[in-house]
C-alpha cells in the first residue's frame, strides 16, 4: 500500500469538533483507585467471546455489512455524491433513516446525548469508557481547502474562522460536554482552531519559532557546539553580553547582568533552552529587550485582543474541567500552528496540573521533532513541579504537510516511512512509561503491535493495568478486537463515540469510511472475526461469505 495512502487512512484518533467528552469507566476522584497488576502472558486480539459477547446478533450483522461496504473504494470515493443524490431524490427523512440504520448506527452513538446512553452502558459493561464528541459540521457539501489539499484528504476535522461569536459558541458546546463528562469524571477534548482564529495561531507560532532561533544564534560555542540536544545547549553571561554587543545594543553591563539573572531560573550561571522559553510573555509573546531581534513583528492590538479572548475561553474550560473532575485534552493540528498550541497548553498545565493531570497535549508521532518536544515538556514539568500529560497519535495531516514543505522549500517534517513512525511511537511510549510517576498519557492507536508493545512494557515495569494514568483509545465501530480485549483484561480503554444530527455528522462518517477502505489488513481481520462469531451463533455460512 502506498505510504501516503496508508498515512491518510491511519488518521489521528479523536479529531474533535468544539468538544469531545471522555466518559471514563474509572472515577476521577482523590480516592486511591483499585490496582490491577498487568498480567504476564501477551494479549491476543482474536478471542471472539471476549470481543462480541456483549453485542446482539443484529448489531454484529450490521457491522459486517458496513465494514465490507467500506472496503469498496468505488463506493467510498463516490459516497458524498451518492448521498447528495439520495437527499435530492428520496428526501431527507428516507435518506437519514437509511444512513442511521447503517453507517451512522455503526460509527456513532446517536443524535443526542440521551440517545447515547444505551451505547455508553454497553461499553461500560465491557470495561470500556466512552469518548463523547458532538461531531456535527456546518460545511457538508463544500469541503474546506487546506493549502491546496481538500478536506476529504485530511482525516482530522479542520475549522474555518467565522468570528469571535462562533468561537464563543464552540466554547459553550465544550462547557456542556464537560458537564456531561463530570457524571463519570472523564475527559473532554478541544481543538484550538475552534476557540480562536487559525491565522492568530500561525502568527503566534512564527514568533515563538523566532524566540527559539534567537536562542541558537546566541548559544555559546565554547559550551555546546558539539551538543545536538536542545536541553544540553547553554548560554552563559559572556555569551549573552557578546551577542548584544554584536547586535549593536547599547544596554550597559549592569542592565545585561539583571537580564541574565532574570532569565537564569536555575541560578547556575547558565541559561538553557527551558530558561530561555520561560522568559516569553505568555500573553503577548514578547521577550523584553530581546523582542526587537525577532524577525516577526509583534502582535497587533487586534491580535492581542483575539489572543486574550482565546485564553479567556480556555481558562473557562480548564477551570470548569478542574472543578468537575474532568480532564481536558487539546488536539494537535498542523505544524505551522503547533508551537502556539504547545505554548498555550504549557501555560494551562502550569496552572492546572499541579495536583493531578487535568490538561493534556497531543503529539503526532509521524513528526521528526515529536520525541524532542515530548522530552522538553517532560523535563519542564519536572523542573516546575506539574504533571506532564499527553495523547500519542500517529498523525493526520501528512499530505498537507508534505505539500506545504515542498511548496515553501523547507525540510519535510514527517518521518520518511511508516516503520520510522512506528519506531518513534514505541520509543515515546517507553519514555513515558519510564517516567510514569510524573506523566499520564493515552495510546490512541488501532495498531495491535503498538498496543501489545505498551502492555508488555507495563508488565516489564510492573505497572498496574489501571490507576496509573496509562490509557488506550480507539474509534467506535473500528478496532473492536483490541478495545474489548483490553477492557476484558482490566486496562483503561476508551471508545470515541461521536454524536449529532445525522446530516451534520455525514462528513465524519465519510472520513471513517475512507479510513476503513485503506486499512485493509485490520478490516479484513475484523470482518473474519465477525463472520466467525455470527457462524457460531448459527447464521448460515452463505450469508457470511464475502463476495468476490
Amino acid at each position: 500500500m502506498p505510504w501516503n495512502h496508508l498515512y491518510r487512512c491511519r488518521s489521528r484518533l479523536f479529531s474533535s469538533s468544539a468538544s469531545a467528552v471522555f466518559a471514563a469507566k474509572k472515577s476521577f476522584t482523590k480516592e486511591a483507585p483499585m490496582i490491577v497488576v498487568a498480567s504476564k502472558p501477551p494479549l491476543t486480539f482474536s478471542n471472539i467471546e471476549h470481543v462480541y459477547q456483549s453485542k446482539p446478533t443484529l448489531e454484529l450483522l450490521r457491522a459486517l455489512v458496513v465494514l465490507r461496504l467500506c472496503r469498496s473504494e468505488r463506493l467510498v470515493h463516490n459516497a458524498a455524491w451518492m448521498l447528495k443524490q439520495s437527499y435530492a431524490i428520496l428526501g431527507t427523512h428516507v435518506t437519514n433513516a437509511l444512513v442511521k440504520s447503517t453507517f451512522f448506527g455503526h460509527f456513532c452513538g446517536g443524535e443526542t446525548a440521551q440517545e447515547m446512553q444505551k451505547e455508553i452502558e454497553t461499553l461500560h459493561q465491557a470495561g470500556i469508557g466512552a469518548i463523547l464528541d458532538y461531531a456535527a459540521e456546518n460545511d457538508v457539501e463544500s469541503p474546506r481547502d487546506l493549502n491546496g489539499i481538500p478536506q476529504h484528504l485530511v482525516s482530522a476535522r479542520t475549522y474555518d474562522y467565522e468570528g469571535e461569536a462562533e468561537c464563543d459558541w464552540n466554547a459553550e458546546v465544550t462547557i456542556r460536554s464537560i458537564k456531561e463528562a463530570s457524571k463519570t469524571h472523564g475527559f473532554s477534548a478541544i481543538k484550538l482552531t475552534a476557540l480562536g482564529k487559525p491565522e492568530l495561531l500561525f502568527r503566534m507560532s512564527a514568533i515563538l519559532v523566532d524566540a527559539q532561533r534567537l536562542f541558537h544564534v546566541l548559544d555559546g560555542p565554547s559550551l555546546s557546539t558539539t551538543k545536538k540536544k536542545y536541553l544540553d545547549k547553554l548560554i552563559d553571561f559572556p555569551t549573552l553580553k557578546a551577542g548584544f554587543i554584536n547586535a549593536g545594543n547599547d544596554m550597559d553591563e549592569h542592565e545585561l547582568a539583571q537580564l541574565f539573572q532574570a532569565m537564569d531560573l536555575g541560578k547556575d550561571g547558565h541559561i538553557d533552552y527551558l530558561d530561555w522559553l520561560s522568559f516569553v510573555n505568555p500573553m503577548d509573546l514578547t521577550m523584553g529587550p530581546l523582542t526587537p531581534y525577532f524577525e516577526q513583528g509583534p502582535l497587533s492590538d487586534k491580535e492581542k485582543t483575539q489572543l486574550a479572548n482565546m485564553m479567556k475561553r480556555l481558562e473557562l474550560l480548564a477551570k470548569a474541567a478542574s472543578e468537575k473532575g474532568v480532564r481536558l485534552l487539546v488536539d494537535a493540528e498542523q505544524t505551522y500552528m503547533q508551537p502556539a498550541i504547545d505554548h498555550v497548553v504549557l501555560n494551562l498545565q502550569r496552572q492546572y496540573n499541579k495536583e493531578r493531570a487535568v490538561i493534556f497535549n497531543t503529539f503526532q508521532c509521524y513528526l521528526k521533532d515529536s520525541e524532542l518536544r515530548v522530552r522538553i515538556d517532560l523535563e519542564r514539568s519536572k523542573r516546575e513541579g506539574f504533571h506532564f500529560a499527553c495523547k500519542l497519535v500517529r498523525g493526520a495531516y501528512m499530505i498537507q504537510e508534505r505539500k506545504r514543505a515542498k511548496d515553501l522549500g523547507y525540510s519535510d517534517p514527517i518521518h520518511d516511512n511508516i516503520e520510522a513512525t512506528h519506531a518513534n511511537y514505541n520509543k515515546m511510549i517507553d519514555l513515558l512509561l519510564e517516567n510514569n510517576e510524573t506523566s499520564d498519557f493515552m495510546v490512541a492507536s488501532h495498531n495491535e503491535q503498538t498496543v501489545q508493545h505498551t502492555t508488555e512494557r507495563m508488565t516489564a515495569l510492573k505497572l498496574p493495568k489501571s490507576g496509573k494514568g496509562v490509557y488506550f483509545g480507539q474509534l467506535l465501530g473500528m478496532c473492536d478486537p483490541v478495545s474489548f480485549t483490553l477492557g476484558h483484561h482490566g486496562y483503561e480503554v476508551f471508545k470515541y463515540v461521536p454524536y449529532g444530527p445525522v446530516q451534520g455528522v455525514i462528513p465524519y462518517l465519510i472520513r471513517r469510511a475512507e479510513e476503513n477502505s485503506g486499512l485493509m489488513d485490520g478490516v479484513s481481520k475484523e470482518t473474519r472475526l465477525l463472520a466467525k462469531e455470527l457462524h457460531r451463533r448459527a447464521l448460515p455460512s452463505w450469508l457470511l461469505t464475502s463476495s468476490p
